[in-house]
């Protein structure tokens, strides 16, 4: 009797026992390698695998470079760029960008230059070899041909004074502008379709140029009407000319607020949004030749 009592709890133990290990084992819901909860699994279950944690393939960048492969200590950029940055658009803004660093450095003021020839034959030969164009009082305009080279000074003269440069879709950008100025008799002055023209080169033509009269800065991309209002410090100009690239509303007012601070001036606005495109202003170079 007392052998087949014990048997019979020992049967009980056994089931209650297997009972709350399976309970056990479907309440765990995180088991990590090396932890103390794996230890409480059960070893008679025979699928397990869910329980383990996967194995991640180890990749290069855990590993710590060796001697031979440490690029730390590398004077070039070794890995490559992202696929995005070979499309061609990127290429052509990489391009534009160090061309006009190119020219910035070629466009840095010479200071010697100015000291022995005067800022109005240093201007000259500054905007000559820029591909423009530039005129002497009592004289023609003169430019740089491949036939008929320009001769001018190699030292100071007093008689030699700028009137009007037309320095039209030439590369001369803000750097620039320090070659040819100030030039307090300058009256006509042309920058059209120029790629560097930007609104930091309108405040320096405003304050280095006081005398102007006729301006042209149409076709320049860069021209905002936050540029446009640097132009009330001249007082004598009377003909502004400018191009509304964007149709902006906001552009061609404060064109009409220069009209009202500038007593004589005219601003005539290329590609209007309410003006008919056919009227174009009239060439007015032909007043300084």
């Amino acid at each position: 009797m007392l052998s087949q009592y014990l048997i019979k709890r020992l049967i009980i133990f056994n089931k209650l026992i297997k009972t709350s290990h399976v309970i056990s084992v479907k309440s765990l819901q995180h088991f990590s390698t090396g932890s103390k909860l794996m230890e409480r699994v059960p070893r008679n279950l025979k699928d397990c695998s869910r329980f383990i944690p996967t194995k991640r393939p180890i990749s290069s960048e855990d590993v710590e470079p060796g001697v031979e492969t440490d690029t730390s200590f590398a004077w070039f950029q070794t890995e490559a760029s992202p696929v995005q940055t070979f499309s061609v658009g990127n290429i052509k803004e990489w391009f534009q960008f160090n061309k006009k660093l190119l020219y910035v450095k070629e466009q840095h003021v010479d200071l010697k230059m100015i000291n022995v020839l005067g800022i109005n034959i240093a201007a000259a030969y500054f905007v000559i070899k820029w591909r423009g164009k530039i005129k002497f009082k009592n004289s023609n305009w003169l430019e740089a041909t491949n036939d008929k080279p320009v001769r001018l000074p190699k030292y100071y003269k007093s008689n030699y004074i700028v009137i009007a440069i037309d320095a039209s879709n030439t590369m001369i950008c803000y750097e620039g502008l320090e070659n040819m100025s100030p030039l307090t008799k300058l009256k006509w002055l042309s920058f059209k379709g120029c790629e560097y023209i930007d609104d930091w080169c309108l405040d320096r033509i405003s304050s280095r140029y006081p005398s102007l009269e006729y301006l042209d800065i149409s076709d320049c991309k860069n021209i905002t009407e936050r540029g446009l209002e640097a132009l009330y410090k001249l007082d004598n100009l009377k003909t502004l000319i400018v191009t509304n690239h964007h149709k902006s509303a906001a552009f061609e007012l404060t064109c009409f607020m220069l009209e009202e601070c500038i007593p004589n001036l005219e601003c005539k606005i290329l590609n209007s949004w309410y003006v008919d495109k056919s009227k174009e202003p009239k060439d007015e170079k032909k007043k300084f030749e």
